[in-house]
């Protein structure tokens, strides 16, 4: 079966005046349709960098610059961003670093 989600090689990387900082290097993965992922590994590891890349949400001076983003056998790497607009929320979703703030209702 075709996986909702396959990660293949995503290299997304910053380009700074210190240099480059490869925040993902060659990261791969599979989901499939009502599995859940969960990304763990130490500070400063790529977990949340990988799931801004999925997302699309990867702010200056970082860039997708390598690898392929497949959600609903659609490539996202290089998509408008309306398309990824339409995405996120509705059919894809991530629970940031701090999901106590992300997720109270007494906070909204």
């Amino acid at each position: 079966m075709t996986p909702l989600l396959a990660v293949a090689d995503l290299r997304t990387h910053f380009f700074t005046r210190e240099g480059v900082v490869k925040a993902a290097d060659g990261v791969s993965l599979t989901v499939g349709a009502g599995e859940v992922l969960g990304l763990v590994g130490e500070s400063g590891s790529g977990k949340s960098v990988t799931g801004f890349s999925i997302l699309g949400l990867v702010d200056p001076p970082g860039r997708i610059v390598g690898g392929s983003i497949r959600f609903a056998d659609e490539e996202l790497v290089g998509a408008p961003e309306e398309k990824l607009r339409r995405l996120r929320g509705r059919r894809i979703a991530m629970v940031f670093q701090d999901p106590m703030m992300t997720l109270n209702p007494v906070l909204r």
